[in-house]
């Protein structure tokens, strides 16, 4: 009687361990995709407000190109995801411009602001590709077992990609 006891003690014991160890994993991973999420958050509206002032830059120095629409991003309520999207179509009509038109002279001030847009976009960048790598971390623990079962107890769903390259290699993955 003694030993079944302790059999079941033992028994416990592993499940509420593996439980632990799991549970743990996805709120390390949660905690990483939301302090992702959080600096994307804010990369993404300093990289607004550096493209309205380039915009500015730009349609001051010649009237004929007008980059319609972008001040207008900024009264939007859109998630990351959409202001992401919309901010590339947005920054490569604005990088066409900033690189390749010779009939545009920026001063020194000017380029210092179009800098330091390549350095957010830089940093948007790596701040994508951390989340995206935190992403198929998570959504590797939804679908492997025992961590899945977790995921089922939590009611955990898997998150999207900013990129669908990752998306892709998951998908390959779930195979």
């Amino acid at each position: 009687m003694f030993l079944y006891i302790i059999i079941i003690i033992i028994i416990v014991s592993i499940i509420l361990s593996i439980y632990i160890i799991n549970y743990n994993k996805f709120q390390i991973s949660i905690i990483r995709i939301s302090e992702a999420e959080e600096n994307i958050n804010i990369l993404l509206k300093k990289k607004l407000e550096l493209m309205l002032r380039i915009k500015n830059f730009i349609e001051d120095k010649k009237e004929d190109y007008k980059i319609a629409g972008l001040e207008k991003l900024e009264k939007q309520e859109l998630n990351t995801f959409e202001l992401n999207i919309e901010l590339e179509k947005y920054n490569k009509k604005i990088m066409e411009i900033t690189d390749y038109d010779k009939n545009i002279i920026f001063d020194d001030d000017e380029m210092l602001v179009i800098k330091e847009l390549y350095d957010i976009n830089t940093e948007c960048l790596a701040s994508e590709r951390y989340y995206n790598d935190n992403v198929v971390t998570y959504n590797n623990l939804i679908k492997c077992f025992p961590s899945n079962i977790i995921s089922k107890i939590c009611k955990y769903r898997f998150k999207d990609f900013y990129s669908n390259e990752k998306e892709e290699i998951f998908e390959i993955l779930k195979q």
